[in-house]
């Protein structure tokens, strides 16, 4: 059999659920596995700032409103660092609360287990945009592929037993690039825009992708996804101002701190004080958080990096300006650490890995095919002679 008939052979037998059906199979799979023999409705997965995303959500849906005073124990000796003063003294999230206005339904339908749930549907649904992603420019096969490599060959398997505003964020962010490589410049600049509700690092992003687009034809696209911004962005600071007074302040701006037993406020922006080459080192080969240890399998990404930047150049020069520029700006965090396992601040540069990846295995099988080929060719010339 030829290289040609041995492809034809093979796509004559694949059949519709090797693409995006085999994929969600696999994260069904993922999920159940996580959750095999562990608590649900006691929120034993609500750790780090989990809880405090919760507690947002429950007090909307009991008291209707974002203050946070009656719905955490101990007072501020027990969660100062965690709540953030609000222009009348309320004791707001520090948090974004995007994420904990869409899980009511969930809290509203099965309660606790309910986080776990939206987190689920979450993870399914990172993984159906990346999919979509890698469809632009690999078979669907592949694209399944290289999604499941990268989901469970990193530390992204960690959080399927969560409450996880960071994949909640990367959703947002990554559907807003998806359809700005569809060339849907509104649509996703509309989406990219709420992203920013999500994450406040996500409007550095999306302003990024704004300047990025002025290099790609037709130049029309700029304006068109800056209009699509603008939305989300003026949403954002009014929800600001009515709660910390300003539109550019954020609970991260007023989160209060006990200093000598009195309440005060800090800003997380004088927290962007780290070296940047010890940020770099720790990001990179931390045992329990950097990308190297936890997620080795994304080195098949640099293959797949050569025809990303022959073929896609602007995509390429996308997906990595996204990806250095969030794992630049946190290796001079001082918290970039604080995750239960692995880099949860680089969600988004890890998820993008799958489009080089996607690349790095298409070039594989082209290659074995090539060989089979040849195999071929040589035992029909020899059975000739």
């Amino acid at each position: 059999m030829t290289a040609r008939g041995f492809a034809q052979r093979l796509r004559e037998i694949q059949v519709p659920w090797t693409g995006l059906p085999l994929l969600l199979c696999l994260v069904a799979a993922w999920s159940l596995f996580s959750l095999w023999g562990r608590e649900i409705s006691s929120g034993a997965f609500l750790i780090g700032d989990c809880p405090y995303y919760a507690s947002a959500t429950v007090s909307l849906w009991h008291d209707h409103d974002l203050n946070l005073e009656n719905q955490i124990r101990g007072g501020l000796a027990v969660h100062a660092k965690q709540v953030a003063l609000g222009r009348g003294g309320e004791w707001y999230p520090k948090h974004p609360v995007l994420m904990s206005v869409f899980s009511i339904p969930f809290y509203a339908a099965f309660g606790t287990a309910g986080f776990l749930i939206f987190n689920s549907l979450m993870m399914a649904l990172l993984a159906i945009v990346l999919w979509m992603i890698c469809r632009l420019y690999v078979s669907p096969e592949i694209a399944t592929g290289a999604v499941a490599l990268v989901i469970g060959g990193s530390f992204l398997r960690a959080y399927f037993y969560n409450f996880s505003p960071d994949i909640f964020a990367a959703v947002l962010v990554l559907g807003g690039v998806l359809l700005i490589l569809k060339r849907k410049n509104l649509a996703g600049g509309l989406v990219l825009g709420v992203s920013v509700l999500a994450k406040v690092t996500n409007l550095f992003v999306s302003l990024l992708v704004l300047a990025l687009l002025c290099f790609r034809r037709p130049r029309p696209s700029v304006l068109a996804a800056g209009v699509g911004l603008l939305p989300g962005i003026a949403l954002w600071m009014v929800v600001n101002l009515a709660m910390f007074g300003s539109p550019t302040a954020t609970g991260y701006d007023r989160t209060i701190v006990l200093q000598e037993g009195v309440a005060t406020t800090v800003s997380h922006r004088g927290f962007f004080d780290l070296p940047l080459l010890e940020g770099i080192r720790g990001q990179l080969l931390d045992p329990r958080a950097g990308i190297l240890t936890t997620s080795p399998l994304l080195l098949l990404a640099l293959p797949g990096l050569v025809p990303l930047f022959r073929r896609h150049r602007w995509d390429g020069l996308l997906f990595l300006g996204i990806s250095e520029f969030l794992f630049l700006l946190f290796s001079t965090y001082r918290w970039w650490s604080t995750s239960h396992y692995g880099n949860r601040f680089l969600v988004v540069p890890v998820a993008l890995t799958a489009v080089p990846i996607a690349l790095a295995l298409e070039g594989m099988r082209k290659s074995i095919l090539s060989a089979w080929g040849a195999r071929e060719a040589a035992l029909l010339a020899s059975r000739s002679r």
